[in-house]
């Protein structure tokens, strides 16, 4: 059976793509053919790519022992338990232009027969290197033998060459780390046509948005002046969320697969005292126990936590997406929460359905943006006024391409602002701060592009899975990368958390994760394998939680700004997305009694004082609290509470209110008027 995907025909059986271009049209690979007689390794015209311990020049060879043409194929080995790839050399970069197709060819084979990745990796800059959205990822099921696979990107709709300008082709041996596989490919070839669909997406460059507002204006101090009196808008509470995984979660709790409930007192009185204003579950529908009874023990841990459950997202389809629910299913599930009076509202189609692996059950978006056009329906069918959520990435054809085709069937986006970057190779600041604000910039970047796809209806983000996702410098995932959930990661979510509650860019956020084992706590927050122990991040949590108020309140004054200079970051160019080293978050109380400053200090070695000049408030007391620790390798896990979390000084005299904000800390100071 043949169908038509993106505008090119799909064989079903095979999962390629078969695309004919003109003859002679010029091959743009540099030695696609591998015949290049060299002894370089890996051949001319090829680099290694990812962690450099595992740029291994013996596993990326010429060989001419089998090859589909020529002389010579390429040699591609993954060692088990490894994580190199290849990439076609950056000397070598396609260079895209407007309107134009770009259809791939390469032939390949396998000693292990089963998945294999093919992809676009794309760079605005190169040197030095900015990521830019990839024009298109695809699994690809190689055999033992040569077969052809072809695919294609289009600009306009794929990508834009003004931002994916360099193109560089990439092959994974594996989609599976731990398999010991070796993939062989020949004669790779990318033909440049003109394209062959009409129009073009909303190119997010042309879009207009008001920048992200930091507030406070550069300057030599931290001194402002608020005026309680003249509240800005409302603060965004539900920022401070943080997600489970799942109902039956990958550490047993806080349902083991039989249905006990296994969340222990002390980790249950734990997250009760974080006072969490928002959650998500995800796999709803792929219990053991079904659907139903999945919802009835979502509905008993947050009322147990005491997490609101109009705040809490539910999202049913099976891990990994392996497979899709039918609509029915999702119908059956939303009807029994309504006929059992539950508050859940949110429900949010799909976990990251944009991730290529093994047998997922969306190789394309367009298999995605079916799915949701059905579900949605067969929701509101039971439910008119649930709101249905649409996840998406930032590549273009599951970014843009998705919100466009599916505009009307979803009433919230779901992005999942990772910071996915390098943390090691970055200064402290560069971590924290520079890259919020370029992360923050691309998410009013999608507001106005979700406005645009939904003129006259109300659309907005939750942000269910967020926090620093960095890899460890030999490749280690960033689940075991301390960096992720220490002081790194904690700065690194106080400054997002400030922004997101103060600026109303969003509904809510939720991060990743509640619950963590003790041998990875990249994440961590609590882990029930040390109950009476708690994650940097989780004092985070429980003292935000206590210090946003109802309302945000202005500034006016300036702060110390950071700029990115050359060397702070390889991802950044000197200049780029600078602002406040210490942002900072003013609300007040719903009966106006009581003012509330949250304020992080993003530099790694320079104390700020802080003064905030009071209007139309007469502060009686304050106390202060403040998180820090120095070891930037430590543990997320602490021993003891004291060893992160202490006491701040702070002054109050007349209206004005002064204190020190030490180097790479977040403080909370409460003030009260009687």
């Amino acid at each position: 059976m043949k169908r038509i995907i993106a505008g090119v025909v799909h064989t079903a059986a095979s999962a390629v793509l078969m695309l004919v271009g003109p003859v002679g049209a010029q091959n743009l690979v540099y030695n696609g053919d591998f015949e290049e007689t060299s002894e370089a390794k890996p051949p001319p015209g090829w680099v290694m790519w990812g962690a450099q311990v595992y740029k291994i020049p013996e596993n990326y060879t010429r060989d001419a022992t089998d090859p589909h043409g020529g002389q010579a194929c390429f040699r591609i080995h993954h060692p088990a338990n490894t994580a190199g790839y290849i990439v076609s050399a950056p000397d070598h970069a396609i260079r895209p232009k407007p309107g134009m197709m770009y259809e791939v060819s390469f032939w390949a084979r396998t000693d292990k027969p089963g998945p294999s990745q093919f992809y676009f990796t794309a760079y605005e800059t190169i040197n030095p290197y900015r990521d830019a959205p990839s024009p298109g990822r695809w699994m690809i099921d190689v055999t033992g033998d040569w077969e052809e696979f072809r695919f294609a990107a289009r600009e306009g709709w794929d990508f834009f060459a003004d931002r994916s300008q360099y193109i560089l082709l990439t092959f994974n041996a594996t989609t599976d780390q731990a398999q010991d596989k070796t993939l062989w490919i020949d004669d790779v070839a990318v033909k440049e046509l003109p394209s062959d669909r009409e129009g073009r997406l909303v190119d997010e460059a042309s879009l207009t948005y008001e920048p992200l507002q930091h507030v406070l204006r550069e300057g030599s101090e931290l001194a402002f002046t608020v005026d309680v009196g003249k509240p800005v808008r409302p603060a965004t509470r539900a920022a401070g969320g943080v997600s489970f995984h799942r109902v039956c979660g990958w550490t047993g709790q806080p349902f083991n697969k039989e249905g006990a409930y296994t969340l222990a007192p002390e980790i249950e009185t734990a997250i009760r005292d974080m006072r969490l204003p928002m959650t998500r579950f995800y796999a709803v529908g792929d219990e053991p126990f079904g659907v139903e009874a999945a919802i009835d023990k979502a509905a008993e841990v947050v009322d147990k936590v005491g997490v609101p459950q109009d705040m809490t997202v539910l999202e049913f389809e099976t891990q990994g997406a392996t497979s899709t629910l039918p609509p029915e299913t999702w119908a059956r599930g939303v009807k029994h929460s309504r006929e059992r009076g539950y508050g859940f509202r949110y429900w949010e189609i799909a976990n990251e359905p944009y991730i290529v692996h093994a047998g997922t059950a969306f190789p394309t978006p367009d298999d995605y943006i079916a799915h949701v056009k059905a579900v949605s329906a067969a929701v509101r069918a039971v439910d008119p006024e649930g709101k249905i959520g649409v996840a998406i990435s930032r590549d273009q054809s599951w970014g843009n391409y998705v919100l466009k085709e599916t505009a009307g069937c979803y009433d919230f986006v779901v992005a999942h602002y990772y910071a996915v970057s390098n943390i090691h190779q970055r200064k402290f600041e560069a971590a924290t701060l520079t890259e919020n604000y370029r992360t923050l910039d691309r998410l009013l970047r999608t507001n106005a592009l979700i406005a645009a796809y939904n003129p006259g209806r109300e659309v907005y983000q939750l942000d269910t899975e967020w926090g620093m996702h960095s890899g460890g410098p030999n490749g280690e995932r960033a689940d075991y990368v301390n960096r992720n959930a220490n002081i790194f990661g904690t700065l690194h979510r106080a400054v997002r958390l400030i922004t997101y509650a103060r600026e109303g860019m969003l509904r809510g956020a939720s991060s990743w994760q509640m619950l963590s084992n003790v041998g990875g706590l990249g994440f961590g927050v609590l882990s029930q394998q040390a109950p009476d122990k708690r994650c940097m991040i989780y004092w985070l949590y429980y003292y935000l939680n206590r210090h946003v108020g109802t309302q945000v309140l202005p500034m006016d004054g300036t702060a110390p700004y950071y700029t990115p200079a050359e060397g702070d970051d390889p991802q950044t160019r000197p200049g780029e997305f600078p602002g406040p080293l210490t942002p900072a978050l003013v609300t007040k109380s719903e009966d106006g009694k009581t003012i509330y400053l949250i304020a992080a200090n993003g530099s790694w070695d320079k104390t700020v004082p802080c003064r905030m000049t009071l209007r139309n408030f007469a502060a009686k007391s304050a106390e202060g609290v403040l998180l820090s620790s120095d070891d930037p390798n430590g543990s997320p896990l602490l021993e003891r509470k004291e060893d992160f979390v202490h006491g701040l000084a702070v002054s109050v005299d007349r209206d004005a209110v002064t204190c020190d904000l030490p180097p790479h800390s977040v403080s909370f100071v409460t003030l009260r008027s009687g």
